[in-house]
């Protein structure tokens, strides 16, 4: 039997969803053990904008709040986040991102920038900006989130524009996240 190409892999959405089928697979025989997105995600917005609730964070990261019962427990469990009392608001609780959180963090985006390389190792530098363009203008046609600031033209890296990082942080928390073709 031949195995000739079906109509879904014409799908740019369904594409999207193998290379992320892909992008799961590599990471976790890479980096066994290693941080989630979604975990990263969690931690990078309270490292960033906390101490910030529970609600706040599932809007910023747009995850469910019940899903993110269990992350921010798992990031809890191990040292990287710390629930406290809101002193604004006694009934509820603020997430702030630990010192080993912080650590982890980083850890994790250069994890992340690893993983891009060698997802992307296919393309070139420009090939890759075009593509993340491509994303990114896709994106931010249903979520403000990754709309870019009128003055960038397309291509212009967005780490040239991030601000340094907090006095307590480690290292730069966003840079990283954001080297495509870095390291060749």
């Amino acid at each position: 039997m031949e195995d000739r190409p079906g109509p879904l892999q014409e799908s740019p959405g369904y594409l999207m969803f193998e290379l992320m089928r892909l992008a799961r697979r590599t990471s976790a025989r890479m980096f066994p053990g290693g941080l989630r997105l979604a975990h990263l995600l969690v931690l990078d917005c309270v490292a960033r904008l906390g101490p910030l609730s529970q609600r706040e964070v599932a809007e910023h990261v747009r995850m469910d709040p019940g899903d993110l019962v269990g992350v921010v427990d798992t990031l809890e469990e191990a040292g990287s986040l710390r629930r406290r009392r809101d002193p604004g608001d006694r009934r509820r609780y603020a997430l702030e991102a630990t010192e080993d959180g912080r650590r982890a963090l980083g850890a994790g985006l250069d994890d992340r920038a690893r993983l891009d390389e060698m997802l992307f190792e296919p393309l070139s530098p420009d090939e890759i900006r075009l593509l993340k363009d491509l994303m990114l203008r896709a994106l931010a046609h249903h979520d403000h989130r990754f709309a870019r600031p009128a003055s960038r033209p397309p291509g212009q890296d967005t780490a040239a524009e991030t601000p340094p990082a907090p006095a307590q942080a480690t290292r730069p928390v966003i840079r990283s996240a954001h080297r495509p073709g870095a390291g060749r």
